[in-house]
């Protein structure tokens, strides 16, 4: 069962107390190696994109952030005009409804049962007024991380998240595409029964998707867990899971924020990703963790990383990638210098 805790008024996920001392320990050596690579390496010259969209949400998953919940339009057409002073013009919202934590953020006949809020409403208004793209998210669950455990399950799951996007459909003029917001990641070695579930989850969604809203484009943003050595294995997995899955951006993240892939890793990692969205001829996009763990548990583990390191991150993916969007500007500034478009 997963844990959860109480942040004010909502709910997040909180960490198993049994992992902490592990994670810990890597996440010190992970801090150690980055900073080796900044006073080494630093930011190397030439064109780093600059991040031109961002991670928004009614409140984050895992800590506390800065919640939207009690936001109305004028909230956020005033955060819309920060983020596009810093040159955003792109904005994906995480989830309009967590399963594992009982939430929905519209008005909802579905999950009558959760916890609501009003927060997609007047999020997509204000982000119309004042011209960002919206990637809407839907049916938010951790089905990437634990996989439901049979067809009967898996088909629940497609249908939940279906029916969720329906009820959205009532703001179908208001946003641009589709955010698949349940997460995952190459776990580190082949799992074929996995693979095959992701890709069936991944297919009959999309599919519907695309039959429900035409025209509308998908992105997902899957996880950059390093395994050294697993590059083969990590390349196969994903060719598996994507085959014939509908998907028109991979935005995936960097990963570099939680300590899952290192500044010395991310560009072989970023190799990988876009030879796997070559084969697939999908865009490759990059998400920016602009946060630092420093802590796990608690509502606030995470810090603002450095301006050098986000601009390492910037320039170890810009090779790769059409365009940076980051998690997350509403709570970590972003303070980069020295970027620019690829195109200019």
């Amino acid at each position: 069962m997963l844990n959860t805790g109480q942040c004010g008024e909502f709910k997040i996920f909180m960490p198993e107390e049994e992992i902490i001392p592990e994670c810990k320990l890597r996440n010190e050596r992970v801090l150690k190696i980055n900073r080796r690579f900044l006073e080494t390496s630093g930011t190397a010259d030439g064109k780093r994109l600059s991040i031109t969209g961002t991670f928004i949400y009614a409140h984050p998953p895992d800590y506390a952030g800065t919640p939207t919940l009690d936001w109305g339009k004028r909230e956020w057409g005033e955060a819309f005009q920060r983020l596009k002073k810093l040159g955003m013009d792109t904005a994906v919202f995480q989830a309009s409804a967590w399963n594992e934590l009982e939430e929905v953020y519209y008005r909802s006949a579905v999950f009558h049962s959760f916890r609501s809020w009003n927060v997609v409403e007047p999020m997509l208004y204000a982000a119309r007024e004042n011209g960002m793209t919206v990637f809407l998210g839907g049916y938010g669950s951790v089905s990437g991380w634990n996989l439901p455990p049979d067809d009967s399950a898996m088909a629940r799951e497609v249908e939940r998240q279906t029916a969720c996007l329906s009820e959205l459909l009532e703001y179908r003029e208001l946003f641009d595409g589709v955010y698949y917001s349940p997460e995952t990641a190459f776990q580190g070695k082949r799992d074929f029964k996995r693979e095959k579930g992701l890709n069936r989850i991944y297919r009959e969604y999309f599919g519907r998707v695309k039959e429900m809203i035409p025209g509308k484009k998908i992105l997902m943003s899957p996880a950059s867990i390093c395994y050294p050595g697993k590059c083969r294995e990590f390349t196969e997995s994903w060719l598996a899971i994507l085959d014939g899955v509908p998907l028109d951006i991979l935005a995936p993240q960097d990963s570099v924020g939680c300590g899952c892939c290192t500044l010395e890793e991310q560009p072989e990692m970023w190799r990988l990703w876009s030879r796997i969205a070559r084969e697939k001829r999908i865009p490759l996009w990059a998400d920016i963790e602009l946060f630092e763990r420093r802590d796990f548990g608690g509502t606030a583990p995470f810090t603002a990383a450095s301006a050098e390191r986000i601009a390492a991150q910037c320039g170890n993916v810009s090779p790769y990638v059409e365009k940076c969007i980051c998690w997350e500007a509403l709570s970590f500034p972003l303070q980069v210098s020295g970027t620019e478009e690829a195109q200019e």
